[in-house]
């Protein structure tokens, strides 16, 4: 399960946002369908392999491959592990091997950057399929990865996976005030450091939502630091990049819905700025944008606004996973869901179906047994098969008797 929660800025339970419904008065489906837009196929990071059967029968021998000397090897071995951590849980492997694992992971600081950043996604991968159990074996991997998150000269798409792997690691496992203001500095040096780019762009916003995520469980310090940072994050409304002002605009979410639960009364000194910004946004017609950009921007912000105004709820997300429904009310909420999207892509629904640690942090309960009402069906039709294939074998000889009298 994942950690125990907490919240050192007040004297209750950590914070996960207030409970709030859902908007009904939405005229677009943009609230529903923008989750589902993370949820890429399986094909799309299954590279090679062609048979997933072999991929799960063979983790042992991949893991073991993830250590050979011979580079190739170990990128193989790893893109396998990933791969098959990746589409479902895989507790039993991960709990007589998780000292391996990470010890696998604490290397990721002295590897080239594509091993490096399979090292970073695998070492997210082990946190969501463990939670608290591996909070004593984090340290040394989570400070390698902000080291790698805060050297400019890495690969944007290690730092991103960096990025990533930290704010799962924090909000799941790490359980050491220390480790949780570390990894708040080292996401908020990304993205207030890193100049705007379409190269750049995915790495400001997810280290800007890593940012979010890790205040959660920060301490007075750090959310102090924040309130101080609120109008840094407002100036990257105005940026070039849309990816980067819509991550903004979200921060900027989460943080009116954080300090109004953590500090009672608070409100944005720049509030009325944050809100021209806002306007500005929503009614952007600048001939630079393309109608693509403008409309998704368009979209997301009205809300993002309405919200900062005090005149509706957060923007909430409802998917469906299987017979459940997940509702994402809160932005927080929301912004995690997003950073576990970006880690498991295709793999996300099954996960979600089979995997305790997210279902106990998303609220989902615990994992369903197959249905026995499905178990039946198939029996059912495979009986119905059988006496539909034996009663036409009959009829036919029948016929042929028939046929034969004159």
């Amino acid at each position: 399960m994942g950690k125990s929660n907490r919240n050192k800025n007040k004297d209750k339970d950590a914070y996960v946002g207030p409970a709030k419904s859902r908007r009904r008065d939405s005229d677009s489906d943009d609230s529903d369908a923008s989750a589902v837009t993370y949820d890429d196929d399986m094909q799309s990071i299954m590279g090679g392999v062609e048979d997933m059967n072999d991929v799960y029968d063979q983790l042992v021998d991949n893991l073991d491959l993830a250590q050979e000397k011979n580079p190739k090897s170990r990128t193989e071995g790893l893109h396998r592990v990933n791969l098959a951590l990746t589409a479902k849980p895989a507790p039993e492997f991960i709990a007589r091997n998780k000292e391996t694992l990470i010890s696998l992971c604490s290397r990721i600081g002295n590897k080239p950057d594509g091993e490096a950043t399979m090292l970073a996604t695998l070492m997210g991968l082990v946190a969501v399929q463990t939670g608290g159990e591996i909070s004593e074996l984090i340290a040394e991997p989570m400070a390698q990865m902000r080291t790698i998150l805060m050297d400019a000269s890495r690969d944007v798409f290690l730092r991103t996976a960096c990025a990533n792997s930290l704010a799962i690691l924090t909000r799941l496992c790490c359980e050491e005030d220390e480790e949780v203001s570390a990894n708040v500095k080292a996401c908020r040096f990304a993205w207030a450091n890193t100049k705007a780019s379409s190269t750049s762009a995915n790495l400001i916003g997810t280290a800007l939502a890593a940012w979010c995520i890790i205040l959660i469980d920060g301490d007075c310090s750090s959310v102090n630091s924040a309130i101080a940072d609120q109008p840094k994050v407002a100036t990257l409304l105005g940026s070039d990049q849309l990816e980067v002002r819509l991550a903004a605009a979200e921060a900027l979410a989460f943080l009116h819905e954080f300090l109004e639960d953590a500090r009672p009364g608070f409100r944005f000194p720049n509030k009325a700025h944050v809100l021209e910004l806002l306007d500005g946004m929503v009614a952007d017609s600048s001939k630079k944008k393309t109608k693509k950009d403008k409309r998704i921007q368009r979209y997301a912000i009205r809300d993002i606004r309405a919200f900062i105004a005090d005149e509706d709820e957060a923007p909430s997300v409802s998917v469906k996973i299987g017979q459940q429904t997940l509702s994402l009310d809160t932005c927080a909420e929301k912004m995690f869901y997003d950073m576990v999207c970006g880690l498991l892509h295709g793999g996300l629904a099954m996960q979600l179906k089979q995997n305790e640690v997210l279902r106990d942090i998303f609220g989902l309960g615990s994992v369903p047994l197959e249905a026995e009402e499905s178990i039946n069906k198939q029996a059912r039709l495979a009986v119905h098969d059988a006496a539909d294939k034996y009663r036409k074998q009959v009829r036919g000889k029948q016929r042929d008797k028939r046929s034969a009298v004159y």
